[in-house]
């Protein structure tokens, strides 16, 4: 018995890429069905409540969903367990966006065919074939152990952990880098939305459907996108910057940066203003200067007649083109 179990443990031992492409399959399932039904159960599930004021239910839905969502993520995180293979998070992640362009492209595939005017049972039979080879060659990248090992070294960036990154150096240059991508994003997202790129619902529903092409189904995505997608964005936008800025690479630099600035040696407040009014001074000496040049060379050229420009003609074209 004991020989046994020492025989199965060393194959799982000598297979570990198995078991880590079995694991993101499944997390991505989970993930998936989280954000499903975050932007898609629970809004269909509360429109049946049928809540006579329409502000108070869409805010008590947002609260709701923000609730669903974080209590998703706690569980995720507790089914993931204190530790986790390498490479489980990026496999997670890349299995799901897998399934979701595997999905996009079976649909493209499906309305160019439609265009075609193609049969409607042999149409949704190579969408299904698409489905069907592409899944297939996703599944056989993800069970080959080279790509366990790249998942590995994804993973070790950081960009799918909460890990802090060398804390205690170049606070200053980081967090002045973290404040200016979350100011820069934010104005992107608001500008956006105020130039209602992600639509409104004031003549009709804004809600995110996909077709399924040959079938008169549509499969609902994402409901109120213009108030949906905005929060996705800051949602977004807290994570990027603040891991950008944890990022080993980049956040060396910013500490390199740090450093540097530490070294430089600056001016005192008295210093600072007598050279201000010596820069200043000498700016409008020089363009007095270079004016009376100016007119002196156009005199003495205008005489010579080397110049035969009318200078008062010009000016009053010039002032025509400014008051036109």
């Amino acid at each position: 018995m004991s020989v046994a179990e020492k025989t199965v443990a060393e194959k799982i031992a000598q297979r570990p890429h198995l078991q880590l492409a079995w694991s993101s399959l499944l997390g991505a399932v989970y993930v998936l069905f989280s954000i499903g039904m975050v932007l898609v159960g629970i809004p269909l599930l509360w429109a049946r409540l049928e809540i006579g004021n329409e502000y108070l239910s869409g805010a008590l839905l947002l609260i709701v969903l923000m609730g669903a969502a974080v209590g998703f993520l706690f569980l995720g995180l507790t089914l993931e367990g204190k530790n986790p293979p390498r490479g489980l998070r990026a496999g997670v992640f890349f299995a799901a966006l897998g399934v979701l362009l595997i999905l996009w492209f079976a649909q493209g595939i499906g309305m160019l065919l439609m265009g075609a005017e193609l049969d409607a049972s042999v149409g949704f039979g190579v969408m299904a074939a698409t489905v069907l080879g592409l899944g297939y060659m996703g599944s056989r990248l993800l069970l080959s152990p080279g790509f366990a090992d790249w998942l590995g070294h994804v993973e070790d960036h950081g960009w799918f952990h909460a890990v802090r990154y060398k804390v205690n150096q170049g606070w200053r240059v980081r967090f002045g880098t973290l404040v200016a991508l979350f100011f820069l994003g934010a104005c992107g997202i608001y500008t956006l939305w105020l130039h209602g790129s992600f639509g409104n619902d004031r003549l009709v529903a804004n809600d995110w459907l996909a077709f399924v092409p040959f079938t008169s189904i549509d499969i609902p995505i994402m409901f109120r996108v213009h108030w949906t997608m905005p929060l996705i964005l800051f949602g977004l936008l807290i994570w990027v910057p603040w891991r950008i800025v944890n990022w080993p690479l980049f956040a060396d630099f910013l500490i390199a940066t740090d450093a540097e600035m530490n070294k430089v040696s600056w001016t005192t407040r008295k210093r600072l203003f007598q050279d201000t009014i010596v820069v200043l001074v000498t700016v409008f000496l020089l363009t007095t200067f270079l004016f009376f040049i100016d007119i002196l060379w156009i005199r003495v050229l205008s005489a010579v007649q080397v110049l035969r420009v009318d200078v008062r003609a010009e000016q009053l074209k010039q002032t025509e083109k400014t008051q036109w």
